[in-house]
C-alpha cells in the first residue's frame, strides 16, 4: 500500500534546492557533451597552470612546527630560549655494545673507543665546496672564538690527561687499571693563580654505563654498553638553496642539505661507522644515531611509498577496467577506465601544484595525500559511470551525458561538498600538521571534482560516441560470443566476422551480464530482499551497537603517545638504538630548565634581591613532587659554593683582578729583568716558572701574600662570623661581581656553567671584539690597550687572558665606550646608558638571562618508567609552570622543556581530537540535510558516521594506536570517506518511491554497486601500503582499512536497515512541482522499433549520436549494431520505460 504524502516544510525546501542542482548538473552535462574539446583544453591547461607549481612547494620537518599545538606556550618559551642560550646543538649518539656480548670495561674494548674516538672526531674529514671540514670546525662551542667544543658526554673521559687536554691511553695499562680509574672518577687539577689542586668528581660519568655489575665492595666491574654524545653547531643549518653553488660528489646541484658541512659530516659519519669501523673492529660494535639521520630515513620511506603509488594506481586501472569494461573489441572500456583515473592523477598533480602556489608546506604526512584522492577520485567515477550505465539506451549520447551528471552529479557534489568541507574546517586546528594536511585534502577533493565533471565527462562524451560509431577500444584482446543464442545474441559475430574484427579464439563473452552487471543483480536479487526480513533487521541492529559499546569501551582506554619512532622505517638500524635508549639508558626524567630574566631593574644578576628570589624559586622546584632528589644545578649558589671553597678567602691575583688598594701597591713598579723575562723581585715565586736564579735575587710574580682576599668585609656582604657558606652573600661592587663571575667561568668548577648565563648583545660583541684584537698593545689616539701575554713578558697587562675583560674598571669604561663608537659596535645599544664617570659600568649587568636546571623524575613513587608516559609528563610541564607562577615579578620565571613540545600536543589532543570532529559532523550534517531534501535524513546519516568513528577507535584500542595529531588526520578523513558510503544510499533512498522496504531496495539495487566498487577501489588505493615499513604509512593502512570496512558495512548493511524502520518519506513526493515534471518526462511516448539511418562508419566523431529515427516528432537514439559493425544496423527493440 502506498505511504501516505506528507508535506514538510523542510524537505520541500530541500527538495527544490536538490531539483535545481539537479538541473544546473545536468545543463552542464549537456554543455559538455555540446562543447567537448572546449571544455577538455580547458581542463587540461588549468592543470596545467597548477602543477607548474609545483617547483615551488616548501617541506617542513622541524617538530614545533610540526606537532605543537600553535599558540602554545612551549613556542614562546622555546624562543626566548634559544634566543638567549642558543638554538641547542645537533646531538650525535654513539653507543658500543661488545661483540661478544659481554663485558665492555676492557681495556682491549676501551682502547678501541679510543680508537673510534680519534679516528672519527679528530681525523675524519669532508669537502664542501672547496673547504675541507673536520668535526672541531663544525662543533657546537660555548662561545664561537674557544678553541674548545662543548663536550656531550663520553666514558673516555675517566682516562682525560687535563694538562695535555687529550684522552690518555697510558692511564689504563691494563683492565684492572682502568676499573680503578673509573671507580676513582676523578680528575685532579690545579687552576690558575692557586698553590691548591682540587679532584673534580666525575661520577656522574657512570652513567654512561649500562647494565653495571658490582663486586662485594659496591665497585663497578662489568657493563654491557658505552655510550658517547658529541654536540655539532646548528650555525650551517641556516644555509639555502639559493646560498649554494656547483655540484656535490655525485655530480648534483648542490642544495642546502649538501652544501651544509655539519650535515655532510654527519652522513659521511654514519656512512663510513657502518661500512668501515663496524666490519673491521675486533671488541666493539658501534650504533649511531646523528641529528640527520631520522630524516634521511624518512625520505627512503617516502622513496620507496612513491613506487607504491604506481603500484596502487595500475591496480585501480586494472580495477576499473575489469568493472566498467568487458570483454569485447568495443565495449571494454579501457580508455574510458584510464581516463576515470588520468583525471584523479591531474587532481593530484593540481594539488601538488596549488600547494607550492600557495605555499603550504608538504609534511611527512602529506605523503598519504595522493592515496587518499585515488581513493575518493575513483569512487566518484564509478559513481558516474554507473549513473552512464543506468541512463536509458532510447536516450541520445547527449541526453545520456546529461542524465548521468543529473542524477550522479549530485551524489558526488553532496560527498565532494562534506569532505571539503570537514576537512577546511579542520584546518583551523591549532596542530600545524593536521592543518596542513587538511588544506592539502580540501584543495584536492575540490579539484577531483573539477576534473571528474570536467576531464572525466569528456573523456565519458567521447566513449559514448566510439561505442556509438562503433569503434574498437584500446583493449584489442576482447573476444565476442561465437554461437547465435549464447550468452547474449547482441555480441553474436559468426568466425568470419570474428576474423575480420581481430577475435581471437571463439568464446562466450563476459559483456552479456544483467543490466547494471552481475553484482547489481545479487544485490536486487538476493542481498536487498534479504535485509528487509524483520530477523535479519535484528541481527543487524544488535551486532551494529554491539560493536558501537566496543568502541565507545576503546575510546575511553586511548592513551596519547607521540615519538621519533613513528618516522623511522621497521627495518631500519635505527631502531637498535631506539631499543637501546628506551631499554638500557631510560632513566624517564626530563631536565626542565627555570629561565630567569635578568632586563630590568630588581632584577639584575648583581643585585641582591635577585639571590632571594631564585632561592625561593630553587626551594619551589625542589619540593615539586615529581623532582629528582640531587639534580638542581643552580649556577648562582654554585657560583657562590666556588667562592667560599677557594683557599686563602680566595685571593684576587693581579693577573686576573684589579681592586682600588692596588693603586697604591709599590710593588707593581718594582721590577728587574732576568734574561728576557721581568719579574718582581724580593717576592715569593708563586705564579711564574723561570730558570734557576743566577745570583740571590729572588725571581717571581706577585706574591699571594700581598693579595687582596675577596672573602671579606671590604668586598662581600653577608658573610656568616665563622666565615661558614652562606648563599646570600654577594660581591658589593658591580664590576667585581661580573669578573669574578666571568673568571668562575672559565675554571673547571665553573666550566660546565656557561651555557647557564646569556650574556647581553653588547657584551658578547665587546669581548668578542677584545678577542679579535692581536695580541698586543693597542693605541688609537688616546685609547691604549695592552693585550701582550704578562706570563711571556712578566708584566701584567689589561686585560683578564682567560675572559677577555679589561681588569680595570677605568679601562673597562674607556674600552667599552670606544666599542660602541667602532664600526664594529655601532649596531648595540646599553639600556640604562653609561654614565660620564671614568669608571662607568653598565647598570643592567653583563647577563640577559639565567636559568636553574632541574630533572624530573617519571612518576611520583618509585616504580618503572613505562615507554609511554604522556600522563605524567603533562603533569610535570603544567605543575612546573604553577610552581615558578608568581614567585618573582621582576624575574620573570617560566618553566621550559624541549620535551614539553611533545607534551603540549598531549595537553590538547583529545580537545583537539573532539574539536575537529565535532565541526566536520556538523559539516556533513548541514550539507547532508540540505542535499538528501530531509532534516531527519540527515540526521540519521550523521549519526551513522558517528557510530563508524566509535568502531574505528574501538579498533585503534585494540591495535594499540595512540592518540596524536597523526590519527587525528585520518579520524576527520574517516568522516569524509564515511560520508561517501552513506550518502549515496540515503540520496537513493529518498528519491525512490513504494514502501520504506521497497525504497531501501531500490536505493541498494541504484547505488549498492557503485558504492561496493568505490569500497574496493579505495581500499586498492592503499593497501600496497600494508607493506610499508614507515609507522605514518602502517597506521595509514590500518586506519584506512577500518574506514573502507565499517564505512561500507554501515552504508550498505546497518543505514538501509535503519532507513527501512524509522526512515522519512520519498523527497519525490514532497515538491508537487518537481513531480509534476517528472510525469510529463515520464509520459512521452517511446518507438517501439527503431532503424539506423545511416552508416555508423560515416559518422563524424565530433557529431553525438547521428544515429536516429523519428519516433512521435522526437528524435530517440538506436543502439548500434555491434554485432558486425556493418554499415546497417538491425531492427532492435526498444521497451517503453521513463526518462
Amino acid at each position: 500500500m502506498p505511504e501516505r504524502k506528507q508535506r514538510d516544510p523542510i524537505a520541500m525546501c530541500g527538495a527544490a534546492i536538490e531539483h535545481k542542482i539537479s538541473a544546473a548538473l545536468e545543463k552542464w552535462g549537456l554543455f559538455v557533451a555540446r562543447r567537448t574539446w572546449p571544455v577538455f583544453i580547458g581542463s587540461v591547461l588549468f592543470a596545467l597552470i597548477l602543477i607548474g607549481g609545483v617547483s615551488r612547494l616548501t617541506s617542513e620537518t622541524e617538530t614545533e612546527n610540526l606537532w605543537t599545538p600553535r599558540g602554545a606556550q612551549v613556542k614562546t618559551d622555546k624562543a626566548t630560549y634559544d634566543a638567549n642560550f642558543g638554538t641547542g646543538f645537533r646531538g650525535e649518539s654513539i653507543y658500543f655494545k661488545p661483540k661478544d656480548g659481554t663485558n665492555i670495561l676492557t681495556r682491549d674494548h676501551f682502547l678501541e673507543v679510543l680508537e673510534f674516538d680519534t679516528k672519527f672526531r679528530r681525523e675524519l674529514t669532508v669537502e664542501v665546496e672547496g673547504t675541507v671540514y673536520n668535526f672541531a670546525s663544525i662543533c657546537a662551542k660555548a662561545r664561537p672564538a674557544d678553541a674548545f667544543c662543548l663536550a656531550g658526554g663520553s666514558p673516555l673521559e675517566f682516562i682525560y690527561n687535563i694538562e695535555t687536554h687529550r684522552f690518555d691511553a697510558s692511564f689504563i695499562s691494563d683492565t684492572n687499571q682502568l676499573l680503578s680509574t673509573i671507580n676513582r672518577a676523578s680528575i685532579d687539577f690545579t687552576p690558575d693563580g692557586s698553590r691548591e689542586t682540587f679532584s673534580l668528581d666525575i661520577s656522574n660519568r657512570h652513567d654512561l654505563m649500562a647494565n653495571k655489575r658490582f663486586d662485594g665492595a659496591g665497585q663497578i666491574t662489568e657493563a654491557s654498553t658505552l655510550r658517547m654524545s658529541w654536540f655539532a653547531s646548528r650555525v650551517n643549518d641556516t644555509v639555502r638553496d639559493e646560498d649554494c653553488e656547483g655540484k656535490d660528489s655525485e655530480g648534483n646541484e648542490m642544495t642546502r642539505i649538501s652544501c651544509n658541512p655539519t650535515v655532510v659530516w654527519e652522513d659521511e659519519f654514519e656512512k663510513r661507522v657502518n661500512e668501515e669501523f663496524n666490519k673491521n673492529s675486533k671488541f666493539v660494535f658501534a650504533h649511531v644515531q646523528t641529528a640527520s639521520s631520522i630524516g634521511n630515513e624518512l625520505s627512503k620511506v617516502i622513496g620507496g611509498d612513491v613506487i607504491s603509488l604506481n603500484v596502487g594506481l595500475f591496480l585501480i586501472v586494472l580495477y576499473a577496467i575489469l568493472v566498467l569494461g568487458k570483454f569485447h573489441p568495443v565495449l571494454s572500456r579501457s580508455a574510458f577506465a584510464f581516463s576515470g583515473v588520468a583525471s584523479v592523477g591531474l587532481a593530484i598533480g593540481g594539488t601538488f601544484g596549488l600547494g607550492g602556489w600557495t605555499g603550504v608546506p608538504q609534511t611527512p604526512v602529506t605523503s598519504t595525500l595522493p592515496f587518499i584522492l585515488l581513493g575518493i577520485g575513483v569512487d566518484d567515477m564509478f559513481v558516474l559511470a554507473g549513473a552512464l550505465g543506468r541512463a536509458p539506451m532510447h536516450l541520445s549520447a547527449e541526453e545520456r551525458i546529461g542524465y548521468m551528471m543529473k542524477t550522479a552529479g549530485t551524489s558526488i557534489l553532496i560527498t565532494t561538498l562534506t569532505d571539503m568541507l570537514a576537512f577546511a574546517l579542520s584546518t583551523t586546528t591549532s596542530f600545524p600538521a593536521l592543518s596542513y594536511f587538511c588544506t592539502w585534502a580540501s584543495f584536492g577533493i575540490l579539484l577531483d571534482f573539477i576534473f571528474q565533471i570536467t576531464f572525466f565527462v569528456c573523456a565519458c562524451v567521447w566513449d559514448e560516441q566510439r561505442v556509438a560509431i562503433p569503434a574498437r577500444d584500446c583493449f584489442c584482446c576482447g573476444c565476442c560470443c561465437a554461437k547465435k543464442g549464447g550468452c547474449c545474441d547482441f555480441c553474436f559475430v559468426d568466425e568470419e566476422q570474428m576474423q575480420k574484427k581481430g577475435c581471437g579464439v571463439p568464446c562466450c563473452c563476459l559483456t552479456c551480464q544483467k543490466d547494471g552487471g552481475y553484482l547489481r543483480g545479487v544485490l536486487k536479487d538476493y542481498y536487498a530482499p534479504m535485509l528487509i526480513k524483520t530477523p535479519v533487521k535484528v541481527i543487524v541492529i544488535v551486532v551494529f551497537f554491539g560493536i558501537l559499546g566496543l568502541g565507545a569501551y576503546g575510546s575511553t582506554q586511548l592513551n596519547e603517545n607521540f615519538s621519533l619512532r613513528f618516522f623511522v622505517p621497521s627495518d631500519s638500524p635505527l631502531n637498535t638504538v631506539f631499543d637501546i635508549q628506551d631499554e638500557e639508558f631510560r632513566t624517564g626524567s626530563t631536565s626542565v630548565s627555570v629561565l630567569l630574566d635578568h632586563s630590568k631593574d630588581g632584577g639584575y644578576l648583581h643585585q641582591p634581591s635577585m639571590r632571594t628570589d631564585s632561592a625561593k624559586i630553587a626551594q619551589k622546584m625542589e619540593m615539586f613532587p615529581y623532582f629528582e632528589a640531587g639534580s638542581l644545578v643552580d649556577p648562582l649558589r654554585n657560583f657562590t659554593t666556588y667562592i667560599f671553597e677557594t683557599a686563602d678567602a680566595f685571593p684576587l691575583s693581579p693577573h686576573f683582578f684589579w681592586v682600588p688598594e692596588y693603586a697604591g701597591r709599590d710593588w707593581l713598579a718594582r721590577t728587574s729583568t732576568v734574561g728576557t723575562v721581568t719579574v718582581y723581585p724580593s717576592l715569593r715565586a708563586d705564579d711564574l716558572t723561570l730558570p734557576p736564579p743566577a745570583s740571590t735575587v729572588v725571581q717571581g710574580g706577585i706574591s699571594s701574600g700581598e693579595w687582596a682576599r675577596l672573602r671579606t668585609a671590604t668586598y662581600m656582604e653577608g658573610i656568616p662570623a665563622d666565615g661558614s657558606f652562606s648563599r646570600d652573600a654577594y660581591i658589593k661592587n658591580t664590576k667585581l661581581f661580573y669578573d669574578v663571575l666571568a673568571h668562575f667561568m672559565t675554571t673547571p668548577q665553573g666550566a660546565g656553567m656557561r651555557s647557564y648565563f646569556a650574556p647581553q648583545a653588547w657584551y658578547e660583541g665587546f669581548t668578542d671584539w677584545i678577542e679579535s684584537l692581536p695580541e698586543e698593545e693597542f693605541i688609537d689616539g688616546t685609547f691604549r690597550l695592552d693585550k701582550r701575554r704578562d706570563l711571556a713578558r712578566g708584566m701584567l697587562n689589561d686585560v683578564h687572558n682567560g675572559t677577555a675583560r679589561p681588569k680595570h674598571p677605568e679601562k673597562f669604561c674607556a674600552a667599552l665606550k670606544y666599542f660602541l663608537n667602532s664600526d664594529a659596535g655601532k649596531g648595540f645599544k646599553i639600556e640604562p646608558p653609561l654614565g660620564d664617570e671614568a669608571d662607568c659600568y653598565p647598570a643592567s649587568g653583563d647577563y640577559n638571562m639565567s636559568r636553574i636546571g632541574v630533572d624530573m623524575r617519571c612518576r611520583v613513587d618509585d616504580g618503572a618508567c613505562p615507554l609511554s608516559n604522556s600522563t605524567a609528563e603533562v603533569e610535570i610541564m603544567q605543575g612546573s609552570r604553577d610552581a615558578v607562577k608568581g614567585t618573582s615579578a621582576d624575574l620573570n620565571p617560566r618553566a621550559y622543556s624541549f620535551s614539553w613540545l611533545f607534551a603540549e600536543q598531549y595537553a590538547v589532543v583529545r580537545n583537539e581530537a573532539l574539536w575537529s570532529i565535532l565541526q566536520a559532523i556538523i559539516a556533513v550534517g548541514v550539507v547532508t540535510i540540505i542535499f538528501i531534501s530531509h532534516w531527519w535524513t540527515g540526521l540519521i546519516v550523521v549519526g551513522n558516521i558517528a557510530m563508524v568513528l566509535f568502531d574505528i577507535i574501538g579498533i585503534m584500542w585494540l591495535w594499540d594506536i595512540s592518540i596524536n595529531s597523526i590519527s587525528i588526520v585520518y579520524l576527520v578523513l574517516a568522516i569524509g570517506l564515511a560520508v561517501d558510503y552513506s550518502a549515496h544510499i540515503a540520496h537513493a533512498f529518498m528519491s525512490a518511491t513504494g514502501t520504506h522496504n521497497e525504497r531501501v531496495v531500490t536505493a541498494i539495487t541504484e547505488m549498492g554497486a557503485d558504492v561496493a566498487h568505490g569500497a574496493m577501489s579505495t581500499f586498492l588505493a592503499v593497501v600496497v601500503m600494508s607493506a610499508s615499513k614507515s609507522y605514518i604509512f602502517i597506521l595509514f593502512f590500518r586506519q584506512f582499512f577500518a574506514i573502507c570496512l565499517f564505512g561500507f558495512c554501515h552504508g550498505m548493511i546497518f543505514l538501509p536497515v535503519v532507513l527501512s524502520l524509522i526512515g522519512p518519506g520519498s523527497s519525490s513526493d514532497e515538491d508537487p512541482s518537481v513531480a509534476k515534471q517528472e510525469a510529463v518526462e515520464d509520459s512521452k511516448p517511446v518507438a517501439t522499433v527503431v532503424e539506423m539511418q545511416q552508416s555508423a562508419r560515416d559518422t563524424a566523431p565530433d557529431t553525438i549520436n547521428s544515429q536516429r529515427v523519428a519516433v512521435d516528432g522526437d528524435m530517440k537514439y538506436s543502439p548500434p549494431d555491434l554485432s558486425a559493425g556493418s554499415p546497417m544496423g538491425q531492427a532492435a527493440e526498444v521497451p517503453q520505460q521513463p526518462v
